[in-house]
């Protein structure tokens, strides 16, 4: 490398050239040193590269495992804390420092997995995790809270999903920050206004992160918090290999943002198509109640029909005439018997010489007085029947009503009052006249010999 690279604008370097003078000084001054740290951001491509980070309490290391490399059935997760051999470099593309590790031993549980761990089982003997404490989502939801930053791409992301699929959701933002030293108090700020901001359920919310940007969800202060929230809250937080406390807590947890947002609003039209097939279902099940009672209302009307005053006296006169008829059948065909004998006695008599004349006359005059005695009591019997008919209409109670008077009963019985006896002040009464009924209120009575106000 010249001497003057670097230092006058003349011999600046280009981003290029540093990265590529800074690798080949890393590698040939540091060469391949053991680093001893706790793993996070650990994941692996399609290639089987394995990509993480070394951390302690204050700064974090890149870290490649190459699949060339000799790491059979070698596995890396977060938490672990390894003791890694490996040639210090730079990737020069992006200019980030790095380790290109040759060799991994474990060194046992990081401090952040084992505070994990800890806080984890101590949450769990409290009952924090108990299924039977967490409160149901509400099934149709009008209106949610949402805690998370609000200008980040997990907010943009839930947004995106409430438009598509339920626009007409009522939403609110609750700000916070979702790391740093401020961010847990915010955080818990952020969920005690959503709780009482009269929402059908709370989303807790951030994107991806490193273990370290996550790190925040796992305070004791939010698990408690959420805990004791009355509203129904799910959390979603980083991705679907991501767990943290908040996510254990909450009642219901999503491995994603978006996921979240799905969770709260279910499609419209889908819900569109259950409503009308509801009203549908509803629509028939009332039509086949109003058929129903419409039968029974018939039935009931042919039953009142049968059994009004008007129609059993009808039929009662109806039998009265019939057996006036067969009276007087049965009369004529006894007259008719009796003349039929008296002729068979007129054709004998005419047969003997003796007294024909006196015989003829006294017969004659016997035939008129038959004739006249059996009018007489047809004219009787007929009459008998013409007067137990009227008297049968008179003593109707339609008739009586209609000449002015009415019958009297208790509302809502069939008790007829008769007295003053049978009433109090007070009584709603029910007065059947001629053409239809009368309620009233009875405010005074009296007898009719004494007049004297009860």
């Amino acid at each position: 490398m010249p001497i003057n690279s670097g230092k006058t604008p003349e011999n600046a370097f280009t981003p290029a050239g540093l990265n590529h003078i800074s690798k080949q000084l890393l590698e040939n001054e540091l060469g391949s040193v053991w680093v001893r740290g706790e793993v996070s951001n650990a994941n692996s491509n399609q290639n089987l590269h394995i990509y993480f980070s070394l951390k302690d309490e204050n700064a974090s290391l890149s870290c490649a495992f190459f699949k060339n490399a000799n790491f059979a059935n070698q596995r890396v997760k977060n938490g672990d804390n390894l003791l890694v051999y490996g040639q210090v470099s730079l990737f020069e593309k992006t200019g980030n420092y790095q380790i290109i590790v040759k060799r991994i031993e474990s060194s046992g549980i990081g401090d952040m997995a084992k505070a994990f761990a800890e806080l984890k089982i101590k949450l769990e003997s409290m009952g924090y995790f108990d299924p039977s404490k967490k409160k149901k989502i509400p099934s149709v939801i009008n209106s949610i809270g949402i805690v998370a930053s609000q200008s980040s791409a997990a907010v943009r992301d839930v947004l995106n999903v409430i438009r598509r699929r339920n626009p007409l959701l009522n939403v609110k933002i609750y700000h916070a920050s979702v790391q740093g030293e401020n961010a847990v108090g915010e955080i818990i700020d952020a969920l005690l206004m959503a709780d009482i901001g009269s929402h059908d359920a709370i989303l807790l919310t951030r994107g991806g992160g490193s273990q370290e940007d996550l790190w925040t969800f796992n305070d004791v202060s939010i698990a408690q918090t959420l805990f004791n929230l009355s509203t129904p809250c799910v959390s979603a937080i980083g991705h679907e290999r991501d767990t943290s406390i908040s996510d254990l807590v909450a009642d219901v947890s999503a491995i994603t943002p978006s996921a979240a947002a799905e969770l709260l609003t279910p499609d419209m039209e889908n819900l569109k198509t259950r409503l009308e097939n509801n009203i549908k279902v509803l629509q028939r099940n009332m039509q086949i109640h109003l058929n129903n009672y419409s039968q029974q209302l018939d039935i009931n009307f042919h039953k009142l029909q049968k059994s009004h005053p008007k129609v059993r006296i009808l039929t009662e006169k109806k039998e009265l005439q019939n057996r006036f008829d067969k009276l007087k059948s049965l009369f004529n065909n006894q007259n008719d018997e009796r003349g039929r004998k008296l002729n068979h006695v007129l054709l004998k008599l005419k047969k003997h010489d003796f007294a024909i004349g006196e015989n003829k006359i006294s017969m004659h005059l016997a035939e008129k007085r038959l004739a006249i005695t059996m009018q007489q009591k047809l004219d009787n019997s007929h009459n008998k029947i013409a007067n137990l008919s009227h008297a049968l209409d008179n003593l109707s109670p339609l008739s009586t009503l209609s000449r002015g008077y009415s019958i009297t009963l208790k509302a809502g019985s069939k008790s007829i009052i008769k007295s003053t006896d049978d009433v109090n002040v007070g009584d709603v009464i029910e007065s059947i006249v001629d053409k239809g009924r009368i309620q009233s209120t009875v405010i005074t009575t009296y007898h009719s010999e004494s007049k004297e106000n009860h």
